[in-house]
């Protein structure tokens, strides 16, 4: 069986990665200053009313020049920093909610300027208060961005993908393997005839067994052992014989006498005639 490999990408399988093409001039003019000369345009458009609301809430015209620089730019600077930060984090997050509030106020700035430019809006403290509370808000802000797009990130593990090889079949099927040519044929193994005779069953020996439980054989000595202390109860006079007394009988009848054999004699003794226990000591 042969395989032919299919031609892969060097980091795993699927497709090669197409060249990059080079883009037309206007293009790469468009995309390296197209935007700063927009962003420039817009500032300059922002500029005057930014500058002209700062001397409507009473700044001298020299500090009034920096207003533009705490709206509009400071608008450019908050979606520049939400732009670099990765995506779906909650660093970015709070930086793009940042960026809409700078967007917002920058655009309120400049609606307001041309309402009272207009005379559709009269100067009031409010318009005033709000313009002298914007430098301070907008420099927290942008330290909180600052601080937000220095935090490091971690890094997401990345899984390798294992080279895979797509292998297409040429030759001979999987499930029919290949033969040499001068490969000899096989024999098939020869099987044995099974025997149909049947082996003769052994003869089993049954014995009767009697359901009587056997009894073990008593020792000779227990009934001549009883009947020496039973003889004692009567030839001290109606008196219980001691163990002393029992021992000096039963070595006498050459029986053995130790002190738990005499006492054993004399309790199956009291344990046919319970009335023998009652007596007084001898």
């Amino acid at each position: 069986m042969s395989f032919r490999k299919s031609p892969a990408s060097p980091n795993g399988a699927g497709p090669s990665p197409c060249p990059e093409t080079a883009q037309p001039p206007l293009v790469r003019l468009a995309t390296s200053a197209g935007r700063p000369a927009v962003l420039a345009a817009a500032l300059a458009l922002s500029a005057p009313g930014e500058y002209r609301l700062a001397v409507l809430a009473g700044w001298d015209w020299q500090f009034a020049l920096i207003m533009p620089a705490s709206l509009s730019m400071y608008a450019a600077v908050a979606a520049a920093i939400a732009g670099s930060l990765p995506r779906r984090s909650p660093e970015r997050r709070q930086a793009n909610v940042g960026a809409i509030i700078a967007l917002a106020l920058a655009m309120a700035a400049q609606i307001c300027e041309h309402l009272i430019s207009g005379g559709y809006l009269q100067k009031s403290a409010w318009i005033v208060v709000i313009v002298s509370a914007t430098p301070p808000a907008v420099a927290a802000h942008v330290l909180h961005l600052t601080a937000t797009a220095r935090r490091p990130q971690m890094p997401k593990p990345t899984i390798k993908a294992e080279p895979t090889v797509n292998l297409t079949r040429a030759g001979t099927p999987p499930w029919k393997p290949a033969v040499s040519k001068w490969a000899p044929a096989l024999q098939p193994s020869p099987v044995k005839a099974v025997s149909t005779a049947l082996t003769p069953r052994p003869e089993v020996v049954t014995a009767r067994v009697s359901e009587e439980p056997e009894t073990s054989a008593q020792s000779p000595q227990k009934p001549t052992a009883d009947r020496i202390v039973r003889a004692l109860y009567d030839s001290l006079g109606g008196k219980r014989p001691g163990t002393g007394q029992i021992r000096d009988a039963l070595k006498s009848a050459g029986l053995p006498c130790s002190d738990g054999t005499c006492r054993e004699a004399r309790k199956r003794v009291e344990a046919k005639e319970p009335e023998l226990k009652a007596l007084p000591p001898a």
